[in-house]
């Protein structure tokens, strides 16, 4: 079995004008990214078109990458760049995605029909409270949280120092709990 080439060795050869790299880091790439944007912008249609506009930004711009660069940070940050510029012409959806998106559960064989629209419910209310997150904390809370990405690599892909992402991630995690506290199991039943 022939090893994974990295993803910058790919886009080198993107920037070399080769297409079939580029399909590879789509299919790498492009499940995470279009959640990304979902969680973002928060409107499925609008969200597949940015994706778009993303993978096009890369080809059209193939030559400005810089190799031996992340290319994941690489991507994030014209990804990113969409969406603000989103942001400026369009205000942020009013979440119809959540319903979309279907429950989120963790798998442990069948979920009983309680466990489901307890998932959903939660997940619906854990979306809302994200999206109303001023920008740079939301997006600190994506990245981390449904990205995946380090503190790092964030803060290379924000321009600002891994303190100012951590204190995003703190204030984001202070909002969101204050949000939901209210919705807590605990507090439902009364105790504290």
């Amino acid at each position: 079995m022939k090893p994974q080439e990295a993803d910058e060795n790919l886009m080198a050869n993107v920037a070399q004008g080769q297409r079939a790299p580029l399909e590879v880091l789509v299919r790498r790439h492009g499940s995470a990214l279009l959640t990304f944007i979902r969680r973002m912008v928060g409107d499925p249609h609008r969200s597949e078109e940015l994706f778009q506009d993303v993978f096009l930004a890369v080809w059209s711009k193939r030559q400005q990458y810089q190799f031996p660069r992340s290319f994941k940070n690489w991507l994030y940050t014209i990804a990113l760049n969409r969406c603000r510029q989103d942001f400026r012409t369009r205000p942020m959806a009013t979440l119809s995605f959540i319903e979309e998106e279907g429950p989120v559960v963790p798998f442990s064989g069948e979920p009983s029909p309680v466990e489901t629209a307890i998932a959903t419910e939660t997940a619906s209310r854990v979306a809302l409270a994200v999206a109303r997150l001023p920008e740079q904390q939301r997006l600190v809370v994506v990245f981390r949280v449904w990205q995946g990405l380090s503190y790092g690599e964030i803060a290379d892909l924000l321009a600002v120092t891994e303190a100012t992402v951590r204190s995003h991630m703190h204030h984001a995690l202070v909002a969101l709990r204050k949000y939901l506290e209210p919705f807590s199991p605990k507090r439902e039943r009364g105790i504290d």
